[in-house]
């Protein structure tokens, strides 16, 4: 697999993650809302990594 493609994947993410976060206008303290996007930034990579090694198969 392609490391530039994987990095691409991670800053995305993580872009992704950062943007949420800033969007996030509830009560809930900063800490839980940090947990919240890194749980569903992993799921999401989780995702497209078990995607692309079906893919592989």
């Amino acid at each position: 697999m392609n490391n530039e493609f994987l990095r691409g994947i991670c800053v995305g993410a993580i872009a992704g993650a950062a943007v949420e976060m800033l969007m996030l206008t509830s009560n809930k303290s900063s800490k839980t809302r940090a947990g919240n996007t890194m749980r569903a930034m992993g799921n999401a990579v989780d995702d497209v990594v078990d995607n692309i090694s079906h893919t592989f198969r």
